[in-house]
């Protein structure tokens, strides 16, 4: 079981390298938007991994916060970018 939550780590870990690479070569800011979001989904992943490998439920919070942010995040961005925002 261990081996197979680790390797799942590595899989979060490259997706989260190939986002930074869309990140920085992003042909437009709606892909980079949508790039910052998918790394924040994955960070989720990655905590809730860490805390099964650590058999805790104190990342629980902090798994939230992030999801929540992330969704904020990108949603703000994007109604940014596509001028929706109501003043």
């Amino acid at each position: 079981m261990t081996i197979l939550l680790l390797s799942a780590l590595g899989v979060i870990g490259l997706s989260i390298a190939l986002c930074l690479i869309r990140v920085v070569r992003g042909p437009s800011l709606f892909d980079r938007v949508m790039a910052f979001d998918c790394i924040a989904l994955c960070m989720v992943g990655a905590i809730l991994i860490m805390s099964i490998l650590l058999s805790t439920d104190v990342f629980m919070d902090v798994v939230l916060v992030v999801a929540l942010l992330g969704f904020l995040g990108a949603v703000s961005l994007a109604a940014y970018l596509e001028g929706t925002l109501v003043d």
